[in-house]
């Protein structure tokens, strides 16, 4: 029943990070306060900071659904910190490390998922997950509970758990259960399960709440008698960050954006290989 609870609670923290990006156009930070509140931090740039429990309070989630069946709070891991994290999919203003749509076909390194059977040594299955969302299983070891006690950590013959319970870890191993002394790696009863980008920005692209057509522009457009080409990529609008893709700013009727003066539209402007952020509030593709 235990393991069912979890398994459950798992799938619906997994199902409000979603609805997260959806509403924000990030993902939320781990919870760090001691005792722990359910607030989101509002940076998580390092690996330190990017390990902690489930920020219930931002998700919308009720306090027992960040606790495993056993009582204690899951562990929560983004992909952001040191390398190899190559994108931070909690900030929308960090030009060079801004995740974006693009991450769906071709993902970027990110955290490392190993999968083992207690006979042999684990082997990765995938290098790009986004989150982790980790139970210490029946034993408790390294979690924290709900009053902010970090429980006692898995003892040296449970490697596999010792991997999963550092802070800042960027890899991760899932096993099936076993108390046998003799498994490889030690017994083991985490319960790991993860994100891929795809799982993330697949349903808010299904939904059309990411609207495709709208999120990759040409690296120039050219306007019909305008002599030369505009090397903005796209407009991205008053107030709203300049990535570092952009050239300019949208600021001179010479440039063939709907936001700026001038009444040309880029219809040659679609579909190719510059992403717009997502939860960017002003791309200027046509549709």
């Amino acid at each position: 029943s235990a393991y069912s609870q979890t398994a459950s609670k798992q799938t619906q923290i997994k199902t409000a990070l979603i609805g997260y990006l959806r509403s924000n156009g990030t993902l939320p930070c781990p919870n760090k306060t001691k005792p722990p509140d359910g607030t989101n931090p509002a940076t998580c740039n390092t690996a330190a900071q990017a390990y902690g429990a489930v920020p219930w309070g931002a998700l919308g989630l009720p306090k027992d659904t960040a606790q495993d069946g056993w009582g204690n709070l899951f562990t929560y891991r983004v992909a952001n910190g040191l390398a190899p994290i190559a994108r931070n999919w909690t900030s929308k203003t960090t030009a060079a490390t801004t995740f974006d749509i693009s991450l769906v076909s071709t993902p970027t390194s990110g955290l490392t998922i190993m999968q083992g059977d207690g006979i042999i040594a684990p082997t990765p299955i995938t290098t790009n997950a986004v989150v982790v969302i980790l139970s210490a299983g029946k034993n408790g070891y390294g979690a924290n509970t709900i009053l902010g006690i970090l429980n006692s950590p898995p003892p040296g013959i449970n490697s596999d758990e010792v991997q999963n319970a550092t802070p800042g870890t960027t890899t991760f191993v899932m096993r099936p259960y076993t108390e046998a002394t003799g498994a490889k790696n030690g017994p083991f009863d985490d319960l790991v399960t993860y994100m891929l980008p795809q799982d993330l920005l697949q349903p808010l692209l299904s939904e059309q709440t990411i609207a495709a057509c709208k999120s990759y522009c040409t690296a120039s457009c050219t306007k019909p008698g305008f002599a030369g080409s505009v090397a903005t990529p796209y407009c991205t609008g008053p107030n709203t960050p300049i990535s570092a893709a952009n050239a300019s700013p949208c600021i001179s009727s010479g440039n063939p954006y709907p936001t700026c003066t001038g009444a040309y539209k880029p219809a040659l402007c679609k579909v190719t290989t510059t992403p717009i952020p997502i939860g960017n509030p002003f791309p200027s593709c046509s549709q």
